[in-house]
């Protein structure tokens, strides 16, 4: 059984083609790009920032306000945070270590708050992408799940996707209750990549991304 994250769904998703090339195959290697390493270089800053109260470099002071909300709700009594927690769920969704070897999804919050006598957490993630427009909460939900399974006090997930170079925030919030609706959604993504390898059928799927591609023994491959 493969493991999957959001980012495994979502590659897949994106073009099957590329996912089994880079994620099974490994036979190419998604390189860096600015704009990933810019985003690696602000979660750190962020990171340092929340967890540490290391105040933000220069190139990022602008991010302040974000950084603060984060650092301050924090502080709060009674709030435990996780900087970067690694969370896993097997396929009967029970929690389970990060690389255990029956794992199912991984998923990484950038900042997660929890506060159990509350039964409340809070999910956020950093974006450095310059619009908020194409916001996509099913990463939320995904971890909404993930939060559900290790910390059983909590019954309310309040997830933001934090855009801090566009200025936006997208909110999301979810219940115990939706756990298995949320899962149940999760576990048919996953199926239709278990068929994919079980027939092993890898379309590619030609789109506008096409030219940030590393698999250059695809026919879309920019010439």
């Amino acid at each position: 059984m493969l493991s999957h994250s959001y980012s495994s769904i979502k590659d897949f998703q994106g073009c099957p083609k590329r996912y089994h090339e880079v994620r099974i195959l490994k036979r190419f290697k998604s390189g860096d790009t600015d704009a990933t390493r810019y985003g690696t270089e602000v979660h750190s800053a962020f990171e340092n920032r929340v967890r540490d109260k290391t105040p933000l470099p220069p190139a990022h002071s602008r991010f302040e306000p974000y950084a603060k909300v984060v650092a301050d709700a924090a502080a709060q009594d009674g709030i435990e945070l996780f900087c970067e927690h690694r969370m896993a769920i097997t396929a009967d969704f029970k929690p389970c270590e990060f690389f255990a070897k029956d794992v199912w999804f991984r998923g990484i919050p950038d900042a997660l708050l929890v506060d159990r006598a509350r039964g409340v957490a809070r999910v956020v993630d950093y974006k450095t992408g310059k619009s908020s427009r194409y916001a996509d909460t099913s990463q939320l939900q995904l971890l909404a799940a993930m939060v559900f399974a290790h910390f059983p006090e909590v019954q309310i997930v309040r997830g933001i996707l934090m855009f801090v170079v566009a200025g936006d925030a997208v909110p999301a919030d979810f219940t115990r209750a939706e756990m298995a609706g949320i899962l149940s959604t999760w576990a048919g993504y996953a199926d239709d990549v278990e068929q994919a390898l079980a027939n092993n059928v890898w379309n590619p799927r030609p789109s506008a991304l096409c030219r940030f591609c590393p698999v250059s023994s695809c026919p879309n491959f920019p010439k």
